[in-house]
């Protein structure tokens, strides 16, 4: 698969794109007002015991909601009472593990975590292994390995998930960078004990770049290419591919193009007519080849997704015709929900088709188009009514063309 990631101001707003065969599948403003996976020094300011949760002050604007029960154990102290427990007041090294979205605070979480390429590390204490490297002399060998790293990191209860990347790369690779990331983690709970509250610790910065390498490692695409007409993003770019191998290369023979875009007559946006498809793919009603529509409405509890024929209606097979709009409607939607971000409950009602293998070979088609999907997005049921269940993982607010002025 050919792919395209386009960075670059539109509208004033620098925001990377990425094509997947000439169609926009996401897009990322990459303004610096993400407070995700950031780490703060945060003040126990209200404990509701009705709903085992704390709230806290880490100075992010609004208080944070605090799961007391799946961080206990867990907690980072940096001022603690005399008390076993939580307590008012008490200062703790947290990470905030959801964005505030509309009305919902943001959550925070002790058990840090922090991403690499081929390798996340924890503080669960465990290893765990992507499920998709299935290659168990491969798995087993990662865990081994892993373990005698992870072990000499326990006095900060630290854990590790093997990403499916380091399947392509050499062992010792995986475990340098879990060496590097242990000790970054290491160094910052040491250093948190001398700070005050509603302090910084680490900022998530560049977040383009882990995106790009996540692409790179994982050889994702046959063809990659990445566009920019920002020097400085450019840059930044060559130094961050110029220290990265991929099993010990880094060359032209991974069909990886990084391009300074420098044409005065015309602007990136032009040439990918990303202002057209993001307009298409941000609007309401998004009409289909084969004559059919689909109809977005997001709600504060769930996003419904109705699937209409339109004028597709032709000849007397019904069937066939309903079979190919809804085929055609799994894919835009499995690219809509990675473009405009939405996640949560996810409802879909796909036209009625009358032939139980039809419907089959319809939900196996979404399942597959889903599985594409950076985020996680589970397959949940078709009811009695037909309508498809989906739930997509929160991770950040949904996207809406105000996102992009």
């Amino acid at each position: 698969m050919k792919a395209d990631y386009i960075i670059t101001n539109y509208n004033s707003v620098t925001s990377a794109f990425l094509m997947e065969e000439g169609r926009l599948v996401k897009a990322c403003p990459l303004y610096n007002g993400s407070i995700l996976g950031n780490l703060y020094i945060a003040k126990v300011v209200n404990i509701v015991k009705s709903i085992n949760a704390a709230f806290l002050d880490a100075g992010t604007g609004d208080y944070l909601y605090y799961p007391i029960a799946d961080n206990q154990g867990k907690e980072i102290f940096t001022k603690h009472g005399n008390s076993t427990k939580l307590c008012e007041g008490d200062e703790i090294l947290i990470q905030i593990s959801k964005e505030p979205i509309k009305t919902k605070k943001g959550e925070a979480t002790s058990n840090i975590c922090i991403k690499g390429s081929s390798i996340i590390i924890n503080r669960s204490g465990e290893i765990g292994v992507s499920g998709k490297i299935c290659d168990e002399e491969k798995r087993n060998e990662l865990k081994e390995t892993l373990r005698k790293v992870i072990d000499k990191y326990s006095d900060i209860h630290a854990g590790a998930i093997i990403r499916t990347a380091a399947d392509k790369i050499d062992i010792k690779q995986v475990v340098d960078e879990a060496e590097t990331i242990l000790c970054k983690l290491k160094t910052m709970i040491e250093q948190s004990a001398y700070m005050n509250s509603r302090k910084l610790v680490y900022k998530v910065e560049n977040r383009y770049l882990d995106y790009i390498k996540d692409i790179i490692v994982r050889q994702k695409y046959d063809d990659f290419s990445i566009v920019t007409d920002i020097e400085d993003i450019f840059d930044d770019i060559k130094q961050m591919t110029s220290n990265l191998e991929i099993g010990g290369t880094f060359s032209a023979e991974k069909n990886i193009l990084i391009k300074l875009f420098s044409d005065n007559m015309t602007t990136p946006s032009q040439v990918y007519d990303i202002k057209s498809k993001l307009e298409k793919g941000m609007a309401k009603t998004i009409y289909l080849k084969s004559g059919g529509s689909i109809v977005v409405e997001p709600t504060e509890a769930m996003t419904v997704i109705d699937v209409n024929t339109g004028k597709a209606i032709r000849g007397k097979n019904t069937e066939n015709t309903f079979l190919k709009i809804n085929k055609e409607a799994a894919e835009m939607i499995a690219r809509i929900l990675r473009l405009r971000n939405l996640s949560g409950i996810i409802i879909i009602d796909f036209i009625n088709m009358k032939q139980s293998e039809n419907v089959r070979e319809l939900v196996e088609h979404l399942k597959r188009e889903i599985a594409k999907d950076e985020i996680k997005v589970n397959y949940v049921d078709m009811t009695s009514l037909g309508l498809v269940e989906l739930t997509r993982k929160k991770e950040s607010h949904p996207l809406t063309l105000n996102d992009f002025r």
